[in-house]
């Protein structure tokens, strides 16, 4: 019997260019057309600021975009794209993506308007429904929670200046951070188990003890299963 082997991929790429969302976006069919409408604008819109910039345009202060695939020994497969700062984007979770984006091309361009901040309306009000599900933790729904009540109080203010506004979605910029830390303890987490049902099976496999290598290795991959932990209220 063969030891079991760990296989990951990384990808560099320049700067957010992978924001550009071609990935296949799904909805409830609880959403309301203008809620798609919003995404499938902003969509276009980063579309067509892809045509017009070079591909330096897009470089991060980080430098560098990776682009990362994770294979699990379950059979799923765990793709994300992450800088220094940690993670940016996933594969499925077109929301977070364009969040992402936004965020930084206003830091970039300097320019919070009340105008530029709302059009993100859409894509923060189904940050909670788009979520992929094994990412549902208590802790990365409190922060998306966070950052949804953050953005509605934004959204309320009236009559305030791009300099109040720009303070304003700092901390909407704060409450995604926290959100990003998460996310990245959570695939981080994912990988810890995998690696350490890997680590036990092979061990019990040098040794010669088969039946108890499945053993050890099924009862640990299992924990994969309960790191989403976060139960929606019925």
């Amino acid at each position: 019997m063969k030891s079991i082997k760990l296989v990951t991929t990384t990808l560099v790429v320049s700067g957010l260019a992978f924001m550009s969302c071609k990935n296949d976006y799904k909805t409830k069919d609880t959403e309301v057309d203008t809620v798609e409408e919003q995404v499938n604008d902003l969509e276009k819109e980063m579309d067509n600021v892809s045509d017009s910039k070079s591909e330096n345009d897009y470089i991060m202060q980080s430098d560098q975009v990776m682009s990362k695939e994770y294979a699990m020994n379950d059979g799923r497969n765990i793709n994300y794209q992450t800088t220094e700062a940690g993670i940016v984007g996933f594969d499925g979770w077109q929301q977070f993506n364009i969040l992402t984006y936004e965020l930084e091309e206003m830091k970039k361009a300097n320019i919070y308007t009340k105008e530029r901040v709302g059009n993100l309306r859409g894509v923060i009000a189904t940050l909670d429904n788009s979520i992929p599900d094994w990412l549902k933790t208590e802790e990365v729904m409190e922060d998306v929670a966070d950052i949804q009540k953050e953005y509605n109080e934004l959204m309320t203010e009236t009559n305030v200046s791009e300099k109040e506004n720009k303070e304003n979605i700092e901390e909407v910029s704060e409450k995604y951070a926290d959100l990003q830390e998460e996310l990245t303890e959570t695939v981080e987490e994912y990988m810890k188990v995998n690696e350490r049902a890997i680590k036990k099976y092979n061990k019990q496999i040098e040794k010669g003890n088969f039946e108890k290598a499945n053993r050890k290795y099924k009862r640990e991959i299992e924990k994969l299963n309960k790191i989403a932990d976060y139960e929606e209220e019925k």
